[in-house]
C-alpha cells in the first residue's frame, strides 16, 4: 500500500508539470488550429537557456522564469511571423512538415552549440528530499509542482478576466465572429503563438531542474504534450492539468509494474481509446477559459 501511495504522490507532483508544459501546445493547437511538432524543442531550448543563465551568471532557474517567458514570447512571435503565418493557408500536412523541419533544425543547432552530453541544472536544492510519514518527497519536485500550479492559475485568470484573454477565447471559438465585433484575428494568433512559446521556454526551466536533458529530447516532450492535450481535451486550462495528471499516473504505475519501455505504448493505447470513446477529451470544450 505504501508503494501505491508513493506512486500516487509522485504522479501528482509530475502531473502538474506535464499539465503546465502542455498548455502552450494546447493553446496554439486550439487557437491557431495547428499541431506544432517543434514544441518539444522549444521546451529544450528553454532548458538550455536556463542552463546558460545558471552556469554563466549564477541566475536560479526559478528567478529566471520571467526572463525565459519573455525570450520565449519574442521567439514565438518571430517563428509565427516568418514561418507559421506564411503557412496558415496551406494544407495541414504542409504545416506539420514545416514544424517538423523546425524541430530538426533546433535539435541540431543545440547539438552544434552544446554537444550531445547530458546537461542538468544543479541548483543547491535539486538533490534535497525530506520524509513525511511513509513518503520520501523530493524538494525540487514539490517546488516545480507549486510553480506549475501558480503559473497555470495565472494563465487561467489571464484568459478568463482580461480583454486580451477574452479575445483569444473568442478567436478560438469563432474567428469570423470575433472579427465582426472588432477583434483582429491576425494579432490574436500572433499573440497566442508568443504565449505558447513563452510557456514552452518557462517549462524548460522546470524541466532542467527535474532531470538531465539533451538536444534531442524535443520529440519525446512533443509526444507528451500531444498526449496530454488529447486525453485532457482542448478548450479549457484545467483540461491540461487533468490530462497531465492522468498521463503522469499512467507512466508511474506502468513504469513501476511493467517496466519503463512500456510507458509510451500504454499512453498511446489510452490516447486511442479516448479518441474512440470521447474524441473531445475528458474535459474538452470549445474555447479557452
Amino acid at each position: 500500500m505504501d508503494i501505491v501511495l508513493q506512486l500516487l504522490l509522485e504522479s501528482l507532483l509530475l502531473g502538474a508539470f506535464y499539465g503546465f508544459m502542455s498548455l502552450g501546445f494546447s493553446l496554439t493547437w486550439g487557437v491557431l488550429g495547428i499541431i506544432n511538432l517543434a514544441y518539444g524543442s522549444f521546451v529544450v531550448v528553454g532548458s538550455y537557456f536556463a542552463y546558460s543563465l545558471y552556469t554563466g551568471l549564477g541566475l536560479d532557474p526559478l528567478i529566471a522564469l520571467p526572463l525565459s517567458f519573455g525570450c520565449g514570447f519574442l521567439f514565438g512571435l518571430a517563428v509565427h511571423r516568418f514561418l507559421i503565418d506564411r503557412a496558415m493557408g496551406l494544407e495541414p500536412f504542409m504545416v506539420l512538415i514545416l514544424t517538423f523541419g523546425l524541430d530538426i533544425f533546433l535539435a541540431h543547432l543545440l547539438n552544434l552549440i552544446f554537444k550531445a552530453d547530458i546537461r542538468s541544472i544543479d541548483a543547491p536544492y535539486a538533490e534535497e528530499s525530506f520524509i513525511v510519514g511513509p513518503f520520501i518527497v523530493s524538494l525540487v519536485k514539490v517546488i516545480v509542482f507549486g510553480v506549475a500550479l501558480v503559473l497555470t492559475a495565472g494563465l487561467f485568470l489571464f484568459l478568463k478576466f482580461t480583454w486580451t484573454g477574452r479575445s483569444i477565447r473568442a478567436v478560438a471559438l469563432d474567428r469570423e465572429g470575433a472579427q465582426l465585433v472588432g477583434i483582429d484575428p491576425s494579432r490574436v494568433l500572433l499573440l497566442a503563438s508568443g504565449i505558447g512559446a513563452g510557456i514552452a521556454f518557462s517549462s524548460g526551466n522546470l524541466y532542467g531542474l527535474l532531470q538531465g536533458f539533451t538536444p534531442f529530447d524535443g520529440g519525446v516532450l512533443t509526444v507528451k504534450a500531444f498526449l496530454v492535450s488529447v486525453i485532457g481535451g482542448l478548450g479549457k486550462v484545467e483540461s491540461a492539468l487533468v490530462g497531465g495528471l492522468f498521463l503522469a499516473t499512467l507512466e508511474m504505475f506502468v513504469g513501476f509494474y511493467a517496466g519503463e519501455s512500456w510507458k509510451l505504448f500504454a499512453s498511446l493505447i489510452v490516447m486511442v481509446l479516448v479518441l474512440i470513446f470521447r474524441p473531445r477529451g475528458l474535459l474538452g470544450g470549445k474555447y479557452y477559459g
